[in-house]
């Protein structure tokens, strides 16, 4: 993306966009849940053909109409939000920090093997979630926790052998 576009579309995050990480129960997926990562970017609909402007500058996304006079443009490939995020990161001024930690967190969404791993990730998107004003979050990393200890995956005794062996690794 040339920089006069980057420049433009950075503006209009920071202006009508916004940036979020979701935890989505997903039964056949290895912890029961998955994390989604999307960018959008709303406007009236009847101002949709700008939208759709940015979707060409971008390269990918989806438009939809709300049904309620706005539209977004949402973002939800990883490697299009982190080629995008890369490209206006030099320009935002109030999704600085958004921008910052989403291109911490993108790049270790990717083949996570170890449940305490995804529990750890879980607990950052409750964290970057406190960056948004958003009223509708539903799940959060208590209860991916809950659920990976009720399958097993994590218990207390897990917990108590590392902490033993790290305790017995430091003398």
């Amino acid at each position: 993306m040339r920089a006069l576009d980057a420049s433009y579309v950075a503006g209009f995050l920071d202006g009508d966009g916004s940036i979020h990480f979701q935890l989505v129960k997903q039964q056949e997926y290895r912890f029961g849940f998955y994390i989604r990562a999307s960018t959008s970017f709303s406007q009236s609909t009847s101002a949709r053909s700008g939208l759709e402007a940015i979707h060409g500058l971008i390269g990918g996304g989806y438009l939809r109409d709300r049904g309620t006079g706005m539209s977004d443009l949402v973002i939800t490939s990883r490697p299009l939000l982190l080629d995008l995020l890369f490209a206006v990161q030099p320009y935002v001024i109030f999704k600085r920090e958004h921008v910052r930690r989403a291109l911490e967190l993108l790049p270790r969404l990717e083949r996570l093997k170890e449940a305490e791993q995804f529990l750890q990730l879980a607990r950052e998107v409750d964290a970057f979630a406190t960056l948004n004003y958003s009223k509708t979050k539903r799940i959060s990393a208590v209860d991916v926790e809950r659920y990976l200890r009720s399958k097993g995956v994590l218990c207390p005794c897990n917990d108590f052998l590392a902490c033993y062996s790290e305790g017995m690794a430091s003398k």
